[in-house]
């Protein structure tokens, strides 16, 4: 038969029986289309008879995909050739009744022999119909026979009224055994051809055999258990038709439609022609590849988009290789089984003739192309709503979560691992397609892949475009960037592939260029193990966000992004923290000074979102900050389990962990976790009784590991006020410390962890930070940054303090400035209090005079903890702490890892830690040696002298204070010296506004009720005013509040205990500073007892001479001089009467060998006769109308003060109480 016959009798229009008619398609008769199975019309296909008869095969099969017309061309040959098997007369088959639906058919006007096809063939011949679609198939082989048998006993049913006179007994008994469904297997597979040859005997006529979905049974047992036994079965039943014929010859022509040329087994012992011009059996497929099929994915774009693909052709040469799991594994066979189904043809005009084992495949028309892009399509859709298939796309254009992708493409690689590969760039190329095929599945993005690439190289590239950017040129939304690599170890792979083309240049793309954000995925592979990493590249044009000109000082890094405050950039400490190899921080700082902040900045950045939702508030708040400026560390942006637990506020820690376990809930999936660990996970969050508080973060961290598959980062801030809270007993503060050191000591879950607080109570770097010095705080340059941004000009203005007019940056140096910090290259100094600043520009944004600048930060905390610690040991009084209210910087022994003792939170606080309390918590700073020695030489005699701890000094000349000044420069310090000062002019004024406080404390005694204030303030006036009552007995409530170790006792003869109690005293006097009334050697202290009571004596005349002026200091005495050469001899202290101005006041000091009013008389006398003698006066008579001359005698805490006016006599005070005068 002419091929272009054969073409047209199978090409022309499809018979669908389901298809609305087109008004080109004639009507036809009720009966025809019933009787073809048609239901609107009848495309006359009627020249098939004539090509079928004419055909020299004996043999014809089809194969048409279901709607095709295979049924009604089929039923259309039945009711040609079926005969009449009612009344049959001698060789008068014909079936007149059929031949009136083809009397005005095409095959009507054709003719053989002169004979039309309608009086020669049409009715003359019994005619056997099976459609196998009828043939169910059970779950077990033994129901399918079954099955199979009735489909048999309907057959033979449909013969009922033939005459089987020609037939012997045993093939009636046969017949009538068929037809009641009483047979045997072996009947079973003989019982077509039985029927054949029963038929052929009954009427002396050979059979026209028709069969329809002959592959049915097949394709419908391919994937089952009996598979194997079936087709065997089947295979025989087909087999033992055509052998009987061949030696019976009771068939005439044989027509068989199938979906697919299955019988390979068989054509070798049948004659048989293939009308194989066949279509796809898309049921078939998508039952196949219902599930994701990258490889079918990727091709079908190619063959779409060009319409052709050149694919290996292997021979389909059984069964077996129909089943899934053959198909799954050799995905080859696919294109064998599109040309089989007609979908595709071979070009047989390239590689000149010559056999190739890679063929070029041509789609056949363009409505096999359109039919193959509808349900194409179709297919993708489905996929991508496939809930895992879409998570996983979004993991790549959208949320950029690893541990998701690396989970599909495992998955992937295990279920599709079935090609055989001969190098590994095939084998990368099957990574290469799973990604681009999962990426084609999505309508929001253009999959661009290399127009120029060598294959032979490991690596494989591709874009990922968002469609939103095609459109509207807009380059502001994330491009992906894939690069896929083979590699043995992959981590190593990955890092190869983001390091590959860091110039971003794809093709003649220069990403930097056109798009702000690159999301670069370093994806590697090593046959079925993955890894994924991925890291963000800025384009060249992309800056930080435009924040508002409105200052934050909250405690929340996305708060303030997302409201668009300013914030100055400390980012780089998260830079620190992923270049560091350390995995544990405990950083302190004091209040506000940006500890908890950062430490939200930090979660920010690590923390993993959990949806979409989230990771689209989040993903931009780092573009264009410090951190992203290096694409390797946005590498670990977003991929983390965060713990963060603070510890301010009014809960207690086991409801601050309950709340951590709370929340972590929600964001896993809690049933994957064993029984065990959800038990004892619902016993911590409910605080249940029993549990172990040392280990619940530990838990913690063991139980979001499974999950995230990364270890945890743990970020603990105030974590002193747990301290706080629990230092109660012993045994709690061993608990708590246990809770810390089970957290971070050999936590194998942990990544890194951060502990932040205002005090360090455990031994760490005391004053030094080598990671994150300059990261807390501002610094000049960033001050100056924030200035300019707000518009706040340096216009000259008078400061508070100054006569001379200060800039505001001046002004904010002396106010705010002054903070330093020790770091592995050396102190960094001129750190702003950045609570300060940002409160200062909030108040004066735009400014440009009359600028407010308040004590910001000191107001943030209460003063009662820092007044209670210092009025513990009256701290007030002690000789460091004046030093550093009048500006001097101290020097204090301290080992560089110790740490506070917390014991100080159960009883006083130790003279070594209230430093340290005072530096963590901000009132203090460190200095080094070089600004300590500038101190000392900038420091006038006067404040040497009242600021210094050797008595000797106040007795020294100026050309000796000198002297002993650069001896202190050029002393070399030990190591562990600290040096502290305090920081600025608020912290100054704070110190003032306590002291101001403890002065203000109201002090009852038996003669009334009285606060420091009041005492000094009368005690100074009285000192203006020569009135002695005031001066005596304000000087003496002022004595009177000091304990004995203020004054130590001087001993002349020292008993056995006081030389015992010296010894035991030895160690402790090695850690104490002195006060300002110690003696040198000679007057160690010792503690008064009733039997040494008599050998005691008073403190040398330099203790009161100190004590005096720094009393006068402190009451900001004007014009103050000590120690001052004048006439024969040097005064103690003189000074001018600030309320008279011709007066001069000039004060003698003595100490007295016994504490009654007669003996301070005398003592006081003398002072004064020796203010006359000495003629102390000289040198002040030219400048002074008037010298007030004061003799002031002391014992231990009692004091008598007389006066003398120029050469007047001496005024002695009265003691009412006592009745006596002095």
């Amino acid at each position: 038969m002419a091929e272009n016959k054969l073409k047209r009798l199978t090409e022309d229009e499809n018979q669908d029986s389901t298809a609305e008619p087109p008004n080109k398609k004639r009507k036809e008769s009720s009966d025809l289309l019933k009787k073809f199975n048609c239901q609107y019309f009848y495309i006359d296909k009627s020249l098939l008879i004539k090509e079928f008869l004419q055909d020299e095969s004996e043999i014809v099969c089809v194969t048409r995909p279901s709607g095709y017309g295979k049924t009604t061309n089929l039923k259309m040959l039945r009711y040609f050739f079926e005969m009449n098997y009612e009344n049959i007369k001698e060789n008068e088959f014909q079936n007149l009744q059929n031949k009136k639906y083809f009397e005005n058919l095409l095959i009507s006007k054709e003719k053989e022999d002169d004979q039309t096809y309608l009086d020669k063939y049409q009715g003359k011949y019994p005619v056997i119909y099976l459609d196998f679609s009828f043939v169910i198939i059970e779950e077990t082989y033994e129901a399918t026979i079954e099955s199979f048998k009735s489909f048999i006993k309907k057959l033979f049913r449909s013969y009922k009224n033939i005459n089987l006179k020609n037939l012997d007994k045993y093939d009636k008994e046969q017949w009538e055994n068929f037809q009641s469904g009483i047979f045997s297997l072996y009947e079973l597979k003989e019982s077509i051809s039985f029927l054949c040859l029963s038929l052929n005997e009954a009427f002396n006529k050979q059979i026209i055999l028709l069969i329809d979905n002959y592959d049915s049974p097949i394709l419908n047992t391919v994937n089952t258990s009996f598979y194997n036994e079936f087709f065997k079965f089947y295979k025989d039943v087909f087999l033992n038709i055509f052998k009987e014929d061949k030696y019976y010859h009771y068939l005439f022509k044989t027509f068989i439609t199938g979906n697919l040329n299955v019988l390979h087994n068989i054509k070798t012992k049948i004659n048989k022609k293939i009308l194989n011009n066949s279509s796809f059996n898309i049921e078939f497929i998508n039952e196949i590849f219902k599930n994701f099929d990258y490889t079918l994915i990727k091709d079908m774009i190619f063959l779409l988009q060009n319409g052709y693909i050149e694919k290996k052709i292997p021979e389909l040469t059984n069964y077996e290789m129909l089943k899934k799991d053959y198909i799954n594994k050799h995905r080859e066979i696919i294109w064998t089984l599109l040309i089989e189904y007609g979908y595709l043809i071979v070009d047989v005009t390239t590689n000149n003739g010559i056999i190739s084992e890679v063929r070029k495949l041509i789609i056949k028309t363009e409505d096999i192309r359109e039919f193959i892009k509808k349900n194409f399509f179709e297919w993708k859709k489905n996929l991508f709503n496939v809930e895992k298939i879409k998570n996983t796309i979004d993991s790549l254009i959208r949320n950029y979560d690893e541990e998701r992708i690396i989970e599909f493409l495992k998955d992937t690689i295990i279920n599709n691992f079935g090609y055989d590969y001969d190098y590994e760039y095939e084998f990368l190329d099957k990574y290469y397609n799973i990604i681009y095929s999962l990426l084609s599945l999505s309508d929001e993005c253009k999959v661009v892949t290399k127009k120029i690439f060598n294959e032979n190289n490991d690596i494989r590239e591709l874009l990922i475009i968002p469609k939103k950017n095609l459109k509207s040129n807009n380059n502001k939304n994330d491009i992906v960037y894939i690069i896929i690599n083979y590699n043995d170890i992959v981590k190593e792979g990955c890092i190869e592939a983001l390091d590959y083309n860091e110039n971003l240049e794809f093709d003649d793309i220069k990403l930097k260029e056109k798009y702000d954000k690159i999301i670069k995925f370093g994806i590697a592979f090593n046959e079925k193990i993955c890894d994924v990493i991925y890291e963000i590249n800025y384009g060249n044009k992309t800056k930080e966000k435009e924040m508002q000109k409105k200052a934050y000082t909250g405690e929340e890094f996305q708060d303030a992004s997302n409201k668009n405050f300013y914030l100055i950039d400390k980012t780089k400490m998260i830079s620190t923290l992923i270049n560091s190899e350390n995995n544990a921080y405990l950083i302190t700082r004091p209040r506000r000074f940006g500890k908890s902040i950062n430490l939200s900045m930090i979660k920010e950045f690590f923390e993993k979102p959990i949806n979409e939702i989230e990771n689209e508030d989040k993903k931009f708040v780092f573009d264009g900050l410090e951190v992203s400026k290096d694409r390797k560390n946005m590498r670990h942006f977003h991929k983390y389990p965060v713990i963060y637990l603070n510890f301010m506020g009014n809960n207690n820690s086991e409801d601050k962990i309950s709340s951590v376990f709370i929340y972590y809930k929600s964001r896993i999936d809690f049933n994957k976790l064993s029984e065990i660990q959800q038990e004892k996970w619902n016993k911590i969050e409910q605080k249940s009784d029993g549990v172990i508080l040392q280990n619940t973060i530990k838990f913690l961290c063991t139980c979001l590991k499974e999950f995230y598959k990364r270890r945890c980062i743990i970020l603990i801030d105030e974590y002193d006020k747990i301290f706080s809270e629990k230092l109660k007993s012993k045994s709690m503060l061993k608990t708590i410390k246990t809770f810390f050191s089970n957290t971070f000591k050999g936590n194998k879950s942990l990544h890194f962890g951060i502990v932040t607080g205002a005090n360090n109570f455990t031994k760490c770097s005391l004053l030094k930070d080598d990671y994150f010095s300059d990261c807390y705080g501002f610094t000049e340059d960033e001050l100056n940054k924030i200035l300019s941004y707000f518009n706040i000009s340096d216009s000259k203005e008078k400061s508070d303090s100054n006569k001379k007019k200060d800039g505001i940056k001046e002004r904010l140096k002396k106010k705010y400035d002054g903070y330093s910090c020790f770091s592995n290259e050396g102190i960094v100094k001129n750190i702003y209090n950045p609570y300060s600043i940002m409160k200062f520009v909030k108040d004066n944004v735009n400014k440009k005079e009359n600028y407010k600048l308040t004590n910001y930060w000191v107001n943030t905390g209460s003063n009662d903890e820092l007044k209670s610690l210092i009025e513990k040991d009256d701290y007030n009084f002690e000789i460091e702490f004046l030093s550093l209210l009048s500006g001097r910087i101290i020097k204090v022994s301290n080992s560089e890892d110790s740490g506070i003792d917390d014991s100080y939170l159960r009883k006083n606080i130790s003279y070594e830690d209230i430093w340290k309390v005072l530096f963590f918590s901000g009132y203090l700073t460190v200095a080094d040696e070089e600004e300590y020695k500038e101190n000392i030489k900038n420091m006038n005699d006067i404040k040497i002298k009242y600021t210094s701890n050797d008595p000797k000094v106040y007795k020294m000349k100026s050309n000796e204070i000198q002297k002993y000044k650069n001896e202190l420069i050029e002393t070399k310090e030990s190591n562990d010296i600290i040096y502290y000062k305090i920081p600025n002019q608020e912290v100054l004024n704070n110190f003032y506004k306590l002291i101001e406080e403890l002065n203000n404390k109201v002090i009852k005694s038996n003669n009334g009720n009285f606060t420091i204030s009041e005492v000094l303030e009368n005690f100074i006036n009285g000192i203006y005013e020569k009135d002695l009552k005031m001066i005596n007995e304000n000087l003496n409530k002022y004595l009177i509040q000091f304990s004995s170790r203020h004054f130590p006792i001087s001993n002349k003869k020292k008993s056995k205990k006081s030389k015992k109690s010296k010894k035991s005293k030895k160690s402790k006097k090695s850690t104490k500073s002195k006060k300002i009334t110690e003696s040198t050697e000679s007057t160690e202290s010792t503690e008064s007892t009733e039997s040494s009571e008599s050998t005691e004596s008073s403190p040398p005349e330099h203790v009161y001479q100190l004590f005096l002026m720094q009393l006068f200091f402190n009451l900001s005495v004007k014009g103050l001089v000590a120690e001052q050469e004048s006439g024969y001899g040097i005064i103690d202290i003189g000074f001018p009467n600030k309320k008279v101005k011709e007066e001069y006041i000039i004060i003698e000091i003595k100490v007295s060998d016994k504490d009654d009013q007669n003996s301070l008389s005398k003592a006081c006398k003398e002072a004064i006769n020796q203010i006359d003698n000495q003629k102390y006066d000289e040198k002040f008579t030219n400048s002074f109308s008037k010298i007030i001359k004061y003799g002031m005698a002391f014992n231990r805490r009692k004091c008598l003060i007389e006066m003398k006016e120029n050469d007047g006599n001496i005024k002695e005070y009265e003691d009412n109480e006592d009745d006596n005068k002095t």
